[in-house]
C-alpha cells in the first residue's frame, strides 16, 4: 500500500535556485564567543566578485547586530528581513572583485549553539558548535546561504585558555597567551552550510591526517566508533577512483547535537551518543554513521547539489555508500540485508506517511526534504542503477562525475548525462521513472505449475505501470534457471517450460525497489526458506509465510531461526512467528530464546511480546539482566505489553537504570505506557519527562504520556513540553498528543506549527494536527475501521520519531 497523504502541506510552493549576480570567493572570519552571555563578537572579510554590474550587495544575515561595514571607507547598509543590504561606493563591474569588511555581534538562536552546565545538568561541559544545514549559517555570519555559492575560508577562533577550537581545513597557526587563538585555513571551496566551528575541552587522537576529538573521560571508547575510519577512506578512494579531497579529516563529538552527524567540509561533527562501551558494541556500531558522513566528503562537499531539490545527490549517495562499505567489510549477506533494510525504511514512509518524487521543488522549507525518500529511496535507486549498468561502468561514471564537478555543484541531469556518456545507455526513462516519479511497484505474484511454470505479475499501485526487468529463479532436480521477465503492463503473464519446480524466488538479488506479495504453495516457500542461496531469498520466504499458521510452517521457521548461518534470517523468522500468534508459534519462540546472536535474540524477545501473555513476564524476566542492552530493552517493552501487575515493579526498576543511550530505560518506559489507567505510573512518567533527566529518557517518557491523556497532569505536561528546550521532546509531545487524538491540544499544536524555531518541529506539529482532525471524523462505531486507521496512525507517528536516522547514519 502507498500512502494517500500528500507531502506538500498547505503553504508549500515552488522553490528555485536564486539568481547570483555576485559571488563570494573567500571568507576571513574572526570569532570570539562569550560563554556567559551566549554571544559572539566577529570581524569578517568577504572577497566578492561581480557576475554582472552591480552597486548593491545583499547578503543573508539573520538576527546579527551589524556594527560597521567597510571597504576602503565606511559603507552604508541596512538590515531588513534577514538580509544585509550594502551600498557600494561605485559600480562593481562584471568580473571585478572587492573586499568588504563587516563587524558584528550576535546572540544566535540558530546556527551556532552554546552548551553549558546548569543546576539540572551540573556535569555538562562548556561547548560551542555550529550547524548550518540547510539555511542556518546566516544566523552566525553574513553569507549567501545557498549551496550553489562555494568559497574558501580562513577562520580564527579566540577562546579562553584550555579550550580547543576546530574548524574547516588545516590548523595553520596557534597562539596561547591569556586567551588562545586558533587559525584554520580551508583552501577548497565549500558552501556556507558546511562551514563549522566547534569549541570545547577535548582529548585529541591523531592518526596521520585523521583526527578524533572526544571528552577526556571517553577516550577509551573512541576506537570503537572511529577505529575503522582509515579503512573506510582507503575503500572509498579505491571505489570512487578519486582521492580524499581535503588535507585532513576530523571527527568531533559534542553534547546535545541536533543530528547524528554533520558532514562539514573536512571536519564532521557527531553526536556524543555515538560513543559506546563494549557491551553496547555487541549490537551497536558507529560504522553506519561514520561511513555516511565520510562519504559526504565526496558527495555533498567536493560535489555539492546545486539546489535543495537535488539534495539526493548528497544524501542518496552517502546512504548507498554505507551499503557499499558494508559489502566490502562484511560480505554479501550483510550487504543484501542492509539494502533490504534501507528499502524497508522508505517503504514504511511510503505506506504510512506520503509518497513524493525524489526530486521536487515544491515544499515549505528545504528541511522538509530530509526524509526517507531523499535518503533511503535514493540509495535504493542508486543500487538499481548500479545493477542496470554494471558495477564496472557504475564506478567509472561515479569517478567522472566527481572529477567533472569537483569543487563545484551539480544537479540531477548532470549525473544522468555523465552516466549516459560513460555507459552508452539511454537513462532518461530510468530517471523519469525512479527519480522524477513518485511511488514504486507494488507487485502481486502468483505462481503455479501445470506442465509449465505459470507466473502472473500484477502491479497494484495506483497510476501507470512501472517498466523494469524482474528476475525469477527456478530450482528443480538440482538445477537452477534464472529468467528475466520484461514487466511493462499492469498485468503480465508468463509461462516457462518446467514440469516440476522445487522452489522459486523473485528478484533474488533485490535489484528492484518494490513491495511484493507472493501466492504460491507453502511447501515451495518452505523450501526457499531452507535452501535459498542469498539472504534475500531466505528472508523473503520467511516474510511470505506470515499468512500461514500450519505446524509445518512454524516448524520450518523455528528450525531456520535456530540454525541459519545469518542472524538476520533468524530474526526475520522470529518476526514471522510473532505475527502468526498461535500457541504452537509461541512455544516455538520460547525455544528460540536459546539463539546466541544478540540481534536475533532481540527479535525473538520482541516477537514473544506480540502475544501479550501474562506468562511472558516470567519467561523474559531473566533477559532484563543479560549481555545485551538491546535485548534487555526489548524484554522490558515485551513484559509491559502483558499488562500484568507483576510487570510494574520490574519496569519501574529498569526505568531507573543507566545504559548506552539509556536504551534499557527507554524500553521500560515503552512497557509502562501499556498501563494507561495507573495514576501512579502517569505521575512517574511526568517526572521522567521533566528537564534534568537524560534527554533520551525524557523523549521516551514524553511520548508515553499520550497514553495517559485522561490524567490532567499528563495532558498539562504535554502541552508545556511543546515549548521545551530540547527539540526532540517537542516533537514527541506533538506525537503523543496525536496518538491520544487530543482535540483540546489543537490550538497548542497550531502555535507550535506557526512559531517553533525548528522547522522540523513545525512540520511534525502540522502533520499531528491533521492526524487529530482525521481521527475526529472517524465513525466511532466502526471498530474494525478504527483499528486499521490506528495502525496507520501509529506507523505514521513512528516514522516521524525516526527523523534523525541515528542508528543508520545521518545528514
Amino acid at each position: 500500500m502507498q500512502a494517500g497523504k500528500k507531502f506538500e502541506l498547505p503553504g508549500s510552493k515552488a522553490n528555485y535556485a536564486p539568481s547570483i549576480f555576485y559571488t563570494i570567493n573567500h571568507m576571513r572570519l574572526e570569532i570570539e564567543p562569550d560563554f556567559d552571555q551566549s554571544s559572539i563578537a566577529c570581524r569578517q572579510e568577504l572577497e566578492i566578485s561581480a557576475v554582472r554590474d552591480t552597486k548593491t550587495i545583499e547578503l543573508d544575515a539573520a538576527e546579527l547586530e551589524i556594527k560597521l561595514v567597510f571597504s576602503e571607507k565606511e559603507l552604508e547598509f541596512k538590515s531588513i528581513d534577514d538580509k544585509l543590504q550594502i551600498k557600494l561606493p561605485a559600480m562593481l563591474k562584471e568580473e571585478e572583485s572587492t573586499t568588504i569588511a563587516i563587524s558584528y555581534t550576535a546572540r544566535p538562536r540558530k546556527g551556532l549553539y552554546f552548551v553549558r552546565p546548569d543546576k539540572h545538568y551540573p556535569d555538562k561541559r562548556v561547548e560551542v558548535w555550529t550547524q548550518g544545514e540547510t539555511v542556518e549559517a546566516k544566523h552566525w555570519f553574513p553569507c549567501l546561504d545557498h549551496p550553489q555559492v562555494k568559497f574558501s575560508s580562513e577562520i580564527t577562533v579566540i577562546v579562553p585558555a584550555g579550550f580547543t577550537a576546530i574548524s574547516n581545513g588545516q590548523l595553520v597557526e596557534t597562539e596561547k597567551k591569556d586567551k588562545w587563538k586558533y587559525r584554520w585555513l580551508e583552501s577548497n571551496p565549500h558552501p556556507a552550510y558546511l562551514t563549522s566551528v566547534v569549541i570545547g575541552r577535548f582529548a585529541e587522537i591523531n592518526e596521520g591526517n585523521l583526527f578524533y576529538y572526544v571528552p577526556e573521560d571517553r577516550k577509551d571508547d573512541a576506537a570503537r566508533s572511529f577505529g575503522k575510519t582509515a579503512e573506510m577512506v582507503r575503500f572509498f578512494e579505491d571505489y570512487f577512483g578519486v582521492r580524499y579531497p581535503y588535507d585532513k579529516y576530523s571527527q568531533v563529538t559534542v553534547q546535545d547535537f541536533v543530528y547524528g552527524g554533520m558532514e562539514n567540509a573536512s571536519c564532521t561533527t557527531l553526536t556524543l551518543d555515538t560513543l559506546h562501551d563494549s557491551k553496547a558494541h555487541l549490537d551497536f556500531t558507529s560504522d553506519y554513521l561514520v561511513s555516511h558522513e565520510l562519504a559526504h566528503q565526496w558527495f555533498g562537499d567536493l560535489v555539492t547539489c546545486r539546489d535543495w531539490q537535488h539534495l539526493w545527490l548528497n544524501e542518496g549517495f552517502a546512504t548507498y555508500c554505507e551499503s557499499l562499505y558494508w559489502e566490502a567489510s562484511r560480505g554479501a549477506d550483510e550487504f543484501y540485508y542492509y539494502v533490504m533494510q534501507t528499502a524497508d525504511d522508505y517503504l514504511e514512509e511510503a505506506a504510512g506517511r506520503y509518497i513524493r518524487p525524489i526530486v521536487t521543488k515544491v515544499y515549505k522549507h528545504p528541511d522538509d526534504l530530509f526524509d526517507r525518500h531523499t535518503y533511503e529511496k535514493a540509495g535504493c535507486v542508486l543500487h538499481m542503477l548500479r545493477h542496470h549498468v554494471g558495477d564496472r561502468l557504475f564506478r567509472r561514471a561515479v569517478k567522472t562525475y566527481l572529477q567533472r564537478f569537483a569543487n563545484s555543484t551539480a544537479e540531477t541531469d548532470d549525473l544522468r548525462r555523465v552516466f549516459e556518456l560513460e555507459t552508452g545507455s539511454s537513462l532518461q526513462q530510468f530517471f523519469d521513472q525512479w527519480i522524477y516519479r513518485s511511488g514504486h511497484p507494488d507487485l502481486q505474484v502468483e505462481f503455479s505449475i501445470d506442465k509449465v511454470a505459470k507466473i502472473k505479475v500484477e502491479q497494484k499501485q495506483a497510476g501507470e505501470p512501472f517498466e523494469f526487468p524482474l528476475e525469477i529463479k527456478l530450482v528443480f532436480a538440482g538445477k537452477v534457471q534464472l529468467h528475466t521477465l520484461d514487466i511493462r503492463e499492469k498485468e503480465c503473464a508468463f509461462q516457462i517450460p518446467a514440469e516440476e519446480v522445487d522452489w522459486f524466488s523473485i528478484d533474488p538479488e533485490f535489484k528492484i525497489l518494490k513491495t511484493v506479495s507472493i501466492r504460491a504453495p507453502k511447501e515451495m516457500l518452505i523450501r526457499q526458506l531452507q535452501n535459498g542461496s542469498t539472504a534475500i531469498e531466505r528472508i523473503e520466504a520467511a516474510r511470505a509465510l506470515k499468512d500461514s499458521s500450519s505446524f509445518s510452517v512454524i516448524d520450518a521457521l523455528q528450525e531456520q531461526a535456530l540454525s541459519d548461518r545469518f542472524w538476520a534470517v533468524a530474526a526475520e523468522s522470529a518476526k514471522t512467528l510473532g505475527s502468526i500468534r498461535t500457541d504452537y508459534a509461541y512455544e516455538a519462540l520460547k525455544k528460540c530464546l536459546a539463539i546466541k546472536h544478540p540481534k536475533a535474540r532481540r527479535a525473538v524477545v520482541k516477537a514473544i511480546g506480540e502475544f501479550k501473555r501474562e506468562e511472558t513476564v516470567d519467561i523474559l524476566k531473566p533477559h532484563l539482566a543479560e549481555e545485551s542492552y538491546f535485548v534487555e530493552s526489548e524484554a522490558a517493552t515485551a513484559i509491559g505489553r502483558t499488562k500484568s501487575k507483576d510487570a510494574v515493579p520490574l519496569l519501574r526498576k529498569a526505568a531507573e537504570t543507566t545504559s548506552f543511550q539509556n536504551i534499557v530505560a527507554q524500553g521500560a518506559i515503552a512497557g509502562l505506557k501499556e498501563f494507561s489507567e495507573d495514576k501512579d505510573i502517569a505521575a512517574f512518567l511526568v517526572e521522567k519527562s521533566r528537564y534534568g533527566n537524560h534527554h533520551r529518557v525524557r523523549e521516551a517518557a514524553t511520548f508515553a504520556l499520550g497514553k495517559f491523556i485522561a490524567e490532567k497532569t499528563a495532558a498539562d505536561q504535554l502541552k508545556a513540553l511543546l515549548t521545551d528546550n530540547w527539540f526532540r521532546v517537542r516533537i514527541n509531545a506533538c506525537r503523543a498528543l496525536a496518538d491520544a487524538e487530543y482535540t483540546a491540544a489543537i490550538a497548542d499544536l497550531t502555535r507550535a506549527a506557526e512559531r517553533d524555531l525548528d522547522h522540523r518541529v513545525r512540520r511534525i506539529a502540522e502533520e499531528c494536527i491533521n492526524l487529530i482532525k482525521d481521527a475526529a471524523t472517524k465513525p466511532k462505531e466502526l471498530a474494525e475501521m478504527r483499528a486499521d486507521l490506528d495502525k496507520i496512525k501509529s506507523r505514521n507517528l513512528e516514522i516521524m520519531q525516526r527523523l534523525d536516522r541515528f542508528e543508520r547514519g545521518l545528514r
